[in-house]
């Protein structure tokens, strides 16, 4: 059972122990990420992350890994487009070690002007890696066109142009701004008690005051033409967005029921009749993407440029087929025990516990018990996913498109 804490300062801790774990992962959540930046500070939450482990005022970069190395464990960080996270994974005879590290490299960090242009190199050349790999160009076109307008549609890594005009400066204010204490959550799981873990963080996190929460714009989804970036390799990339859920919306078991029978599993119709009875493609999958204000249901396929045109009618067809036809109570079944499954597998590793305790804290969700969640599950029913089908399916629909794309194939 997890345990939620709030400090006076509006820092709130969350765990779990786990007591048939060995290690521990601690988390801290930052609710900021990429679409809260002005133009001007574009990849400025992906630079922080890159900065956090480089040191404090009084550890170095060094001294950190060799810290952790010493008891088997790992530092990570990642952002996204509404949150940061900063997480360690260690034995749980050394979590006042993960706990110390979070704390001070988010109250103290070192932001060396040398730090910041080593990574500004490094994260140039991470942009560059995306752009040279189809499936994430495709992605990110898919969003600059859904988005069109709007800082959802940006990359989160930033623009060359932006990463090289991003000076000191303009982290540093960024880091005052939003990493304070109202707008962090901390969540661990594993071998721990949740009073050390309140006492560890008192002294760093429990005793700053600064920050705030962003402000955000609601973005309206444009529906344009197909993007088509012409690219010469060898197979023709697609990603279809759909309009879908928010994030807390109360139907989100309904659409991850949709998600699987449509495309989401090995026995969804868009995997099994797209490559296992066609064999037109290798990789095919559905999935959801849903924001604080807006969301939506993906598809990705990559195929061969001279069966492009096969594979995409076929996705139309299974597409119109689920709306017209429906779903049956065996698929419905399956996704079921599906989803069942996910949820229980997920409570055996301590890392996805913590962040799914952080992650839903941190966007202002409230925790649910895995009964809960099981509950609502069970509860979805036939009805009810045609219902949200005909809504994601009603016509709507973005397109990305990257590789050799024949002539007519998407008008």
């Amino acid at each position: 059972m997890s345990r939620v804490t709030k400090f006076d300062n509006g820092l709130q801790i969350v765990t779990e122990e786990m007591p048939q774990a060995t290690s521990v992962t601690i988390g801290v959540f930052v609710g900021v990420g990429s679409r809260d930046e002005m133009l001007d500070q574009h990849g400025t939450s992906h630079f922080l992350e890159h900065l956090a482990f480089k040191g404090t005022k009084d550890l170095s970069a060094k001294e950190l890994a060799i810290s952790v190395d010493s008891f088997g464990g790992d530092m990570n960080a990642f952002t996204t487009k509404e949150l940061t996270s900063f997480q360690v994974h260690l034995l749980g005879e050394a979590t006042d070690l993960g706990v110390d590290i979070l704390g001070r490299i988010l109250t103290e960090p070192a932001l060396n002007v040398s730090d910041i242009d080593s990574e500004r190199s490094v994260i140039l050349e991470e942009i560059a890696m995306a752009s040279d790999e189809p499936s994430d160009f495709v992605q990110e076109q898919l969003l600059a066109a859904l988005f069109s307008g709007h800082p959802l549609g940006r990359e989160v890594l930033g623009s060359p142009a932006s990463i090289n005009s991003i000076d000191r400066g303009v982290i540093s204010d960024f880091f005052s701004t939003y990493y304070g204490p109202a707008n962090m959550v901390v969540s661990a799981a594993g071998a721990l008690k949740h009073e050390r873990i309140l006492e560890q963080f008192e002294s760093t996190l429990g005793s700053i005051s600064n920050g705030r929460f962003p402000r955000r714009e609601k973005p309206e989804l444009s529906f344009s033409k197909p993007v088509i970036t012409q690219r010469e390799i060898e197979q023709v990339h697609v990603s279809i967005a759909y309009p879908s859920l928010a994030r807390g919306d109360r139907r989100r078991w309904i659409l991850a029921v949709l998600d699987h029978i449509y495309g989401g599993g090995l026995s969804s119709r868009l995997f099994q009749k797209v490559r296992e009875e066609s064999g037109l493609c290798y990789t095919i999958f559905s999935d959801r993407v849903s924001y604080q204000d807006s969301g939506y249901l993906g598809v990705y396929f990559a195929t061969s440029p001279s069966q492009l045109g096969r594979a995409s009618e076929l996705v139309d067809s299974v597409t119109r087929d689920l709306v017209s036809a429906g779903i049956t109570e065996d698929e419905l079944a399956v996704a079921k025990r599906f989803l069942r499954a996910q949820v229980l597998l997920a409570r055996e590793d301590t890392a996805s516990v913590m962040s799914q305790l952080g992650s839903v804290l941190v966007t202002g969700q409230q925790i649910k018990s895995v009964e809960e969640i099981l509950a609502e599950v069970e509860r979805v029913t036939v009805d009810n996913v045609m219902e949200l089908a005909d809504q994601v399916f009603a016509g709507s629909t973005q397109i990305s498109v990257i590789g050799p794309v024949p002539d007519g194939v998407f008008g």
